[in-house]
């Protein structure tokens, strides 16, 4: 009998210290849940941009390939609605000259090639001063969400002129993941909170 206080006390203790463990492996789940907070992707993963300033313009097909409507809308929804508005870069429309930012074209880039980005102009290091973004809306409107596609193959490219590269769904479920949308949630239209925090604190 005279071992049962000791043996009793052992055993509070054991339960304490597993209600401190239990406690600990709730805490550092939920942390690894929180978006962003375990899985952040590291910045620059392309290159930089010159400026704040993304100026941006539409190389026009004289031939059989004009810019629609639709397509210039996607378009427009990259640069102003997912760039400058949740940002601070500012978007500014002009004519294709020396300088500007961003040109947008429509290509034939083979199969299974929806956009591609590519820096033409570069200032020093790992600045661009102007870049090229390729889009073929041939293999952007293969299969179903076309709209939505198009939208996010646009951000997706543009990202690319601002620092961002390819995020595996699960890190960032956003535009920067590859391939098409898997649905039509605006997640895959815009950038990730976390792309957005780097873009503000470096332009």
């Amino acid at each position: 009998m005279a071992n049962r206080p000791p043996m009793a006390a052992a055993r509070r203790l054991a339960d304490r210290l597993w209600r401190v463990v239990v406690v600990a492996l709730a805490a550092a789940t939920a942390f690894a849940l929180t978006p962003g907070a375990a899985q952040a992707t590291p910045f620059p993963e392309t290159w930089l941009a010159d400026s704040r300033t993304h100026a941006y313009c539409f190389i026009e097909s004289s031939g059989s390939n004009p810019w629609w409507h639709s397509q210039k809308e996607a378009v427009e929804y990259a640069m102003v609605e997912q760039l400058e508005k949740p940002t601070d870069m500012v978007a500014k429309r002009e004519s294709c000259a020396s300088g500007t930012d961003v040109w947008w074209w429509k290509r034939d880039l083979g199969p299974g090639v929806r956009g591609e980005a590519q820096c033409m102009t570069w200032v020093s290091g790992n600045r661009c001063d102007s870049a090229d973004i390729r889009l073929d809306f041939a293999e952007l409107d293969k299969g179903g969400n076309d709209w939505h596609d198009r939208r996010k193959t646009a951000v997706h490219e543009l990202g690319h002129t601002v620092g961002l590269g390819h995020h595996s769904p699960g890190a960032h479920d956003c535009a920067m993941m590859s391939g098409e949308v898997p649905n039509t949630d605006v997640t895959w239209r815009r950038f990730h909170p976390h792309d957005r925090y780097h873009i503000n604190q470096t332009y």
